[in-house]
């Protein structure tokens, strides 16, 4: 696909200077219109792959971030380990554990415990990340 886009932007540019160089304004047309079926090739080759790979996860396609869980409700302090790892996703308020449903397949980021409070990051409700923390230090 990626050939074929690149075949198509070649073929705008020698169009456009042709245009250019021969003063003819029909195929500086012709060059915008081999550049906009590029640009659909394009958008139909990202479609199709952002669908595969909702295939493969079982994710939808073009799923929305939805609602923020609710932020846990939890003495801070019960969690003993402020050095144990929680995941944040860039732009949300919330940090997780790595087994929290909400955060899907979607990119994060690995801060501290500590690091996460510092920053403003509260727990996450569904996942209760204090709470797991301090069943995990418990159980050791």
């Amino acid at each position: 696909m990626l050939l074929v886009v690149l075949l198509l932007v070649l073929l705008a540019a020698g169009v456009l200077v042709a245009a250019v160089v021969g003063g003819d304004a029909e195929l500086a047309w012709l060059s915008v219109l081999a550049s906009a079926v590029a640009v659909g090739l394009l958008v139909v080759d990202r479609v199709r792959s952002r669908r595969r790979v909702a295939q493969e996860t079982g994710e939808p396609p073009f799923a929305d971030v939805g609602e923020e869980p609710a932020e846990e409700r939890s003495n801070a302090a019960e969690a003993a380990r402020p050095d144990a790892e929680v995941l944040v996703i860039d732009e949300r308020p919330r940090y997780h554990v790595r087994t929290c449903e909400w955060i899907g397949s979607r990119k994060t980021v690995t801060l501290t415990l500590r690091e996460a409070r510092e920053l403003g990051f509260t727990p996450c409700a569904l996942c209760a990340p204090n709470a797991t923390i301090a069943a995990e230090v418990r159980r050791s």
